[in-house]
């Protein structure tokens, strides 16, 4: 579910799908020609409308665990935030990604050659089988997506007036700018919630774009 929050967001669909059919009857088929996404700038996505930007990734709040009272204020304060960030353009997503279990995998794998190494336990052939069902159990689920759970993003931009390295600095700086507000403004509206806010690095940038490409392989390089 991608919603967006933009006072001019039907000039902004306007131009986008214009540039996306511009493309197409170019005889561009590629996903690369036919993508937005001109490159990776440091820990930003350039477009190729010009625009610089950056992904912050905030957890989610579980309405379910709220009394009724409780999620009507919540949603007061989020009109709260809508209503400061007025005069911003900016996009939030919402996605449903399967539970990664690398790390915890990881550390069962840790286990099991400690477990190979420790000559004390050499002849206790029953445990390592047991640490070794652990890991083909959570592997199972990953490669199923048993478990999912939901990544929320939000999405700001600057808009590049020149197609020049001195401009594309002039809106890095903006750009960090907005993302240090946009995280205070998070933070201090839903301080009560106890949410996280992080902003994406390049390689989690990549691991981003990658699983929208290629949702399936992710899942094995993600």
């Amino acid at each position: 579910m991608i919603s967006v929050v933009n006072h001019n967001k039907k000039m902004d669909k306007e131009e986008f799908d214009y540039e996306v059919e511009t493309l197409i009857k170019k005889g561009k088929s590629t996903i690369q020609d036919i993508s937005i996404i001109e490159g990776i700038y440091k820990d930003y996505v350039l477009l190729k409308n010009g625009y610089l930007t950056s992904i912050l990734q905030v957890s989610g709040i579980n309405l379910d665990l709220l009394a009724e009272y409780e999620q009507n204020r919540l949603f007061e304060d989020y009109g709260s935030f809508l209503m400061s960030q007025v005069h911003d353009q900016f996009q939030t997503i919402s996605m449903t990604v399967p539970v990664d279990f690398r790390s915890y995998n990881l550390g069962w794998k840790k286990r099991y050659l400690h477990e190979l190494e420790n000559k004390d336990n050499t002849g206790n052939e029953y445990k390592r089988t047991l640490i070794t069902s652990y890991i083909d159990h959570f592997q199972g689920i990953r490669m199923k997506d048993e478990m999912s759970t939901k990544q929320h993003f939000v999405v700001i931009r600057e808009k590049m007036n020149k197609r020049t390295f001195q401009d594309l600095e002039r809106a890095e700086i903006i750009l960090t700018k907005k993302v240090e507000e946009m995280t205070n403004s998070m933070r201090f509206t839903f301080e009560s919630y106890d949410i996280t806010i992080r902003k994406l690095s390049e390689k989690d940038t990549l691991t981003l774009l990658y699983r929208s490409f290629d949702f399936e392989m992710s899942k094995l390089y993600g």
